[in-house]
Order: C-alpha cells, then structure tokens, then sequence
C-alpha cells in the first residue's frame, strides 16, 4: 500500500522534521527492508508518498504526523500497470558518495538571505505535465540502512582521498573504480592506491560520517502514451537537470540501477519532504483540505450513558471512535453553521432520529420541508402514536395550532408580545415607525386573549364588528385595556378609526385570507397544545415548506410556534425540575423565524436549561443575524458546529473556535466534515470531526405516521 501524505496549506515545518523522522526510523530498525519515497504526478496532480513496510508503518505515521501538525494520510494500492504506456527510467548516483550534496539549510531567499525556500519546489513543478493526457513521472528514493560492510568500505575510500593523490588521472581512477561492482577493477583501484604518493590533501567534510546513513537507490520515471516518447525524454531530462540544484561536492550523475549511492538523513530530508508554505504556488500539488484537532481525553464514548446523543466520529490521525454529548450539556444548546450543501441536514436528521429512539420529546422546525418528510420515515414503531405532524400543505385535515391560546395560567401579556413579535418581524415595522398601530394591536389582542373564541381571525372581527367588539370588551377585566376601548377609541370618529385600523388590517387580512392558514390558526381551544408535547414526550414535525405555504405565511408561523414554544416551557415552573421530562427544539434556519432587536431567541436560550429544553440552531450564514440577536445566540449556545462558511462568518468564528483556526481553514471544509466546539462537562474543547452518515435504508413510514397524525389530531379542525 502507498501512502498519499498531503500537508496542510501554509505549512510551515521544512526539511529538519522530515531528517528527525528519518533518524527515529534509523535508531529503531538499523537494518530494514527498503521502503520507497516519491515525488510524483499522476491523475493530474502533484503530491509526495511513501511506501513503508508493515512494521515500520505506525512508527512512520506517528512521527510523520507529530513532526507535521495537520498532514493528512491516505492509503492506495499502487497500480503501474499501464498497457498503452511506454516507460523510461534513468537512474542517479552520488559521485563521490560520501562527499555531501547541498542540503536545505544553504537554501535561502537570495534577495535577505533569510527566508527559507523550499528545495523541492522547483522538482514538484518538473514533475508536472502540463495537460494530462495519461502521464505519470515520479521521483523515487529507494532507502534503507547502511550496512556495516558498506559504511567501512566508504569510511577507507574517504579517508584514501583525504590523503591526497600524485596526480589527478589517479584520483579520477580510483574514484570512479572504487565504487565500479566488478572485482577487477576494484583490484586496479588498490593499486593505483597503493601507488599512490602523498601529494596535497583533498579536503573534505567528514560531518556526514557522524549522521545516519542509509544507502539509496535514486530513479527518475517517465510513463507516457507511446506516441509521446520524445516528450517522455524531454520530461526525463528536465527533472534531472533540476535535480543539479542539489550539486555541490557531491554530484548527481547518470549511474546503473543496480548500484546505490550513501545519503545521510539531511540529505535525503532535503529531497523529499512535505512542501512548505513556499511551495503553495506549484500548481495541482495535493494539499490537505481539512486541518485535524486532537479531540480532548474526557469526550464521551457512543457506548456510555443512556442519556448521550451521538454527533459523529472523531477525525484525528487514526481516530475514528463514534462520540455523543450529555443531555445536561445538550440543555445549554447547540448551533450549527454552514452553507447549503455542506451536510447540515444529515446532521439534524441524525440527531431527531436519536431522540426519537430515546423516548425524548422532540420539536423540528423545518422550512424546506424535505427534512420533515425524511424524519417521518425513521419513527420508531412504538412512538407512531407521539407523532403530531403539522404538514401547512394538508387540505385534508390540517392539524391546529392557535398561537393566542397558551398554557392555563400564563400572562395574556406574554402570549400578546409573542405574537408582536412574530407580526414585527414579517412586516419590518417597530415602536418608532409604527407606534399606533401596536398600540391597537395590543390592546386588540390583550382583549381577546383568554376568551373561547380567540384567535387571529377574530381578532380582524373584533376591529370592525361594533356588537362583537362590545360583547368582548364586556368580558375584559384589565382596566387599562377596557378604558382603551371606552374612552379612547370611541373618542376617535368614523373616518380617523378607519384610518388608523387600516393598516392593521391589511396586515391580518394578509393571512386570515389564506385558506391554508387560516384552517391551522383558526381552531379554537382543539390545536395543539405545546405544554402537552414538552410534558408528555410528544413528537412534533412541523413541515412549513415556504414553497407550498408561501414565505411569509411560514414565516409567521415559525415564529408564532417558536415564541409559543418558548411559554410553554416557562411555564413548567409549576413542576420540580427532576420531574420535568427533556424536549429537545430543533430549528432549521432559525434565522428566518426572528425580528431585528428581538430578544426572545436570546432569553429562551437562557432561560430553558432549567425547563428541561434544549435548542438545536441551523442557519446558513450569521450575517442573517442582528448584532443583538448574535451576540445572544453565540453567547448562549454551549456547543457550536461549523461546516463550510462564508468569508465574514469565517472570521467571527475563528475567534469563538480558538484552537489555531484559521479563515482559510473554514471556508475549505469538505461536505459532511466540521469543526465542533463541544461543552463537555461545563468546559468547551474544539476538535475536528465527522457527522454520521446518511441512513443506508428508510422504512419508508411516512405513509403511516400521517395518517395515524391526521386521525388523532387532525379532525378537529379539518371541517372548519
């Protein structure tokens, strides 16, 4: 098996890392079978490998890796069978061997003399074809550990040239016969050296002798299509004379391809390494896309407590052990951010699927209304009957959902600001641009809340209808609201309170003559009742699919269910905690659902934990978000999940992820891979990960739990 290594972009760690891996693999297996290092194009990109033997792999995986911070390993069986290729090869000797060749530390920026330039650079780009048209070329390095034979005939040839010769024709001879494999004329070579006078000594460097030596074997391959033969001898002949970059008392020469050469660690962490930052510029080099994070020792194990709820697996080198998140840390939410595409929808899918599994009680909010229908098919068998599907396209029998009827005894002003709110942020209007018409609106709504009639439709009733508006404000027991009526509004004559109702009732008549709308808004005390689904572990899909239903008509809804929701669970303060049961709120582009300045998101977050509520929060992109609203959200959210984002959001979250983040590094990350902040026991650590696959096989359910929802919660309003 080879192994691809792709370094990180931007990656800073040269030559000297790659020399301390060679020498840790030297000092534990002095005499090894060979292994393989490669420069290579193939497929259309350039990228470096390694092909180790077995017992030396998890040595070389973990040094590779801890010498350089977010490389990544893949292995790939080789395949060099190419049956319409012609292939070449020259193979490359050092001449003298034990002379050195020019190592990384001489290679500096000419224009300061400081900054380090990658040596390989310029062979990653030799190696590269301009238009792949089925070539491959490859640099290879074939080493193992020097012999103690080897080392001692090498160290006796270093030591006669250090002695000097008589003449030149001399030391050319027994250079060039001392290293020739045919006995003969190593027998020449002695002699000549023995005859040798001493003349003036040959200086040279005996440094390498102190360092690791392994002999090589260096070939440089061509395999092209055979009617690109002479491209193949030009591709040959330009990488070799790129590797004269390397040339200094030693010299890479043409040499047979038997006969190998006697490189130190330096030497051979100067030909192959990882590229660095420097070499970013050599075109089609595979680079890692996804930095890995070491993920923290206390994360929890998918076979802990009942209670966890699994995210995905850890992506760290060779982890790739399942982990979940405690229900407890769950409760101080999660927010989950990323471009369409990236795999968001997976990930709550998952994550619905298990609390339905668990027995929780479980609220989506999906605006698309593709992750809905997906959801139905996974329900359990034995929680067919928890299941309330709010589908905004059933014409049938749609289930009801009254936003002015809120658990018993909460405050009429709560449920009236909730749905302000809600009205607010379709409108785009506030106190300043709008003040009185909020002021009817409020009072409209404080009047009608708590009678068996209300809802939003009677409200519009309640505008222009004199006799129903009597007989209502007859039941009012606020005095503020009552004296509204009285005094003021009937202060006002015809054609000024027509005026002023105008404009609210433009705004009602907007969605109260909307069939589909009205049939779920108007149904009295018989809707759902949010405070049930939270207490009794109910199941809530709501499908509010802006296609079918229209964007703002589902808009509204989500908000007006979402500020709903959030009473409902305030109002569990009637109850000890211990016996509240959890519910978990998932809200698929949540930032669809909040006004500019609105602080209900941010006080749900805040409050809910001790109700039992936990919120899952997807969104695109945070510019969607007013700066209160964001500050609220990142700031209470625990565990923040970051798939691929934008620019801007690339750099907010940088800051909230820490961990050596880059920007580059989030707007880079591949489809179904994230970078999670997880709250794990009250303390947050950041680590790279990967979400749990798509289900293989659905049921295909959903035939099933629509219609058992439609019996059991449906009916009631179907014929109103």
């Amino acid at each position: 098996m080879q192994l691809e290594i792709r370094p990180p972009i931007g990656n800073r760690r040269g030559p000297l890392a790659t020399e301390s891996l060679l020498r840790a693999i030297h000092r534990a297996a002095p005499s090894i079978e060979p292994m393989t290092l490669r420069i290579l194009y193939r497929c259309g990109s350039v990228g470096i490998a390694a092909t180790v033997p077995d017992h030396l792999r998890t040595l070389f995986l973990q040094e590779l890796q801890d010498a350089y911070p977010g490389v990544t390993v893949s292995a790939r069986r080789i395949d060099d069978t190419a049956p319409a290729s012609i292939t070449i090869e020259q193979s490359l000797g050092v001449s003298p061997d034990f002379s050195s060749l020019r190592t990384y530390d001489a290679f500096l920026d000419l224009a300061d003399g400081r900054h380090f330039t990658d040596p390989i650079a310029a062979l990653l780009s030799a190696v590269r074809f301009e238009r792949n048209e089925g070539q491959s070329c490859e640099f290879i390095i074939e080493l193992q550990p020097a012999t103690e034979k080897r080392l001692k005939w090498t160290l006796a040839a270093f030591e006669r040239c250090s002695r000097g010769f008589r003449s030149q024709l001399s030391k050319q001879l027994f250079l060039t016969w001392r290293a020739d494999p045919r006995r003969s004329r190593r027998i020449v070579a002695t002699v000549l050296g023995k005859l040798a006078r001493h003349g003036k000594a040959i200086v040279l460097d005996d440094a390498k002798f102190n360092e690791p030596l392994f002999e090589c074997r260096l070939t440089v391959r061509v395999s092209v299509p055979k009617v690109l033969l002479e491209q193949a001898n030009r591709k040959r002949d330009e990488i070799v004379a790129t590797l004269g970059r390397f040339n200094a008392d030693a010299r890479l020469t043409e040499q047979k391809r038997t006969a190998t050469s006697l490189l130190s660690a330096r030497e051979i962490a100067t030909l192959w390494h990882p590229p660095t930052a420097s070499g970013d510029s050599v075109a089609r080099l595979q680079r890692t896309e996804f930095r890995e994070l070491e993920p923290p020792q206390t994360l929890a194990s998918r076979k802990g407590k009942f209670d966890q709820t699994t995210l995905g697996r850890v992506l760290y080198r060779r982890q790739r052990q399942q982990f979940g998140v405690e229900s407890d840390d769950l409760r101080r939410h999660l927010l989950a951010i990323g471009k369409t595409g990236c795999g968001k929808s997976t990930f709550l899918f998952n994550l619905v699927r298990q609390q339905m599994e668990a027995g929780r009680g479980v609220v989506l909010l999906d605006p698309h209304g593709q992750l809905a229908e997906e959801i139905l098919d996974v329900v359990p068998k034995h929680r067919t009957n928890d299941v309330i599907y709010l589908n905004t396209a059933d014409r049938l029998a749609p289930v009801g959902f009254n936003p002015l009827v809120g658990p018993a005894g909460t405050d009429p002003t709560l449920i009236a600001d909730g749905v302000l709110t809600s009205f607010k942020h379709v409108f785009g209007f506030d106190d300043g641009s709008a003040p009185r018409l909020l002021h009817i609106f409020r009072n409209s709504l404080l009047s009608i809340i708590g009678s068996p009639d209300a809802s939003l439709v009677a409200l519009q009733r309640l505008l222009v209808d004199a006799v129903y508006r009597k007989s209502v404000v007859g039941r009012v027991d606020n005095e503020a609201v009552r004296s509204f009526w009285l005094t003021e509004f009937n202060r006002w004559n015809e054609r000024d309170r027509t005026q002023y109702i105008a404009s609210l009732q433009n705004k009602l008549g907007a969605f109260t003559t909307n069939e589909h709308l009205r049939a779920i808004l108007d149904c009295g005390q018989q809707g759902i009742q949010l405070r049930q689904v939270m207490d009794q572990s109910r199941i809530l899909i709501c499908n509010l699919s802006k296609g079918t239903f229209g964007h703002d008509a589902s808009t509204l809804l989500g908000s007006l269910l979402l500020s709903s929701l959030q009473l409902a669970a305030m109002s569990r303060a009637d109850i000890p905690e211990a016996d509240r049961s959890d519910c978990v709120v998932v809200v698929d582009e949540f930032h669809s659902y909040l006004a500019d300045g609105n602080t209900t998101m941010a006080d749900a977050l805040a409050e809910s934990r001790k109700y039992r509520t936990s919120y899952v929060l997807s969104t695109q992109m945070l510019e969607q978000l007013d700066q209160a609203t964001l500050a609220g959200v990142l700031g209470n959210c625990g565990s923040t999940l970051c798939m691929t984002v934008g620019p801007r959001d690339a750099e907010i979250l940088c800051s909230l992820l820490g961990s050596g983040l880059t920007p580059d590094d989030l707007m880079r990350i591949p489809k179904y891979h994230a970078y999670l902040r997880l709250l794990i026991n009250g303390s947050a650590h950041t680590f790279s990960m990967k979400t749990l696959p798509p289900p293989r096989y659905l049921p295909k359910r959903s035939d099933v739990v629509k219609r058992v929802s439609r019996m059991r919660y449906g009916q009631q309003c179907a014929g109103r």
